[in-house]
C-alpha cells in the first residue's frame, strides 16, 4: 500500500523512502532531533517528553518503525521537514464494517500556528477516504488545547477518555460522510 500524500503546501512520505534531494537536510535523526523539542513532546508520554540528541533520536525512530507507519511532513516549497503523522490499525470493526487506524502527528514549534496541523490531517482524512479506512481514532493530551482544535477544525468528535485515563479519544467515522 502506498502512504504517501500530499495536500497544498505538505507532501507526506513514509520516512525512510525520501532521496536526498527531496529534502534540504536528509540526515532522519538529526530532522527528529530538531522537531522533538521540550514544548513540542510536553504532552507526550513521559517517557518521550524532554530533549533529545540524535541517540535519543535514534532509539524513537526505531520504536516507531517497530508498531507503526511514519511519515515524513516536507513543506513543498522549502523541502523542509516540518513534522511528522504516524499511525497503526488497532483492528477491524465488527461484522467487517472497517478498518480502523490510530493516528498520531506532530508538528515542529517553529512551524506552530500557520495551519499546517490542521492542513496535515486533512490530507492525511483524504487519504483514509481514498484507501477505505473506516475509522480513525486519535488520543490527545487533555492540555494539548492546540491538537484538540486541530481534530475538531477536521470534524472529529470526542469519544471518551481512552483506557488510561491519561487522554482524551478523537473520533472520525468515515462511513458517516
Amino acid at each position: 500500500m502506498n502512504y504517501d500524500f500530499t495536500t497544498k503546501r505538505l507532501i507526506a512520505k513514509e520516512w525512510h523512502s525520501f532521496e536526498p534531494e527531496e529534502l534540504n537536510h536528509p540526515d532522519l535523526e538529526s530532522i527528529v532531533e530538531k522537531i522533538l523539542v521540550p514544548e513540542v513532546t510536553k504532552t507526550f508520554p513521559p517517557m518521550w517528553q524532554g530533549d533529545y540528541d540524535k541517540k535519543r533520536a535514534k532509539f524513537w525512530i526505531e520504536e516507531l518503525d517497530s508498531d507503526s507507519k511514519a511519515l515524513l511532513v516536507v513543506a513543498k516549497e522549502t523541502k523542509k521537514p516540518i513534522g511528522i503523522i504516524n499511525f497503526f490499525k488497532v483492528g477491524e470493526k465488527s461484522r467487517g464494517k472497517g478498518t480502523y487506524l490510530r493516528l498520531g502527528y506532530l508538528v515542529s514549534k517553529i512551524m506552530w500556528n500557520n495551519g499546517f496541523g490542521t492542513e496535515l490531517v486533512e490530507g492525511f482524512i483524504c487519504w483514509c477516504k481514498e484507501n477505505k479506512i473506516s475509522t480513525v481514532l486519535a488520543g490527545v493530551n487533555p492540555d494539548n488545547i492546540a491538537s484538540i482544535r486541530v481534530l475538531e477544525k477536521n470534524n472529529f468528535l470526542t469519544e471518551k477518555m481512552d483506557a488510561n485515563g491519561m487522554s482524551l479519544l478523537f473520533e472520525y467515522d468515515l462511513k458517516l460522510i
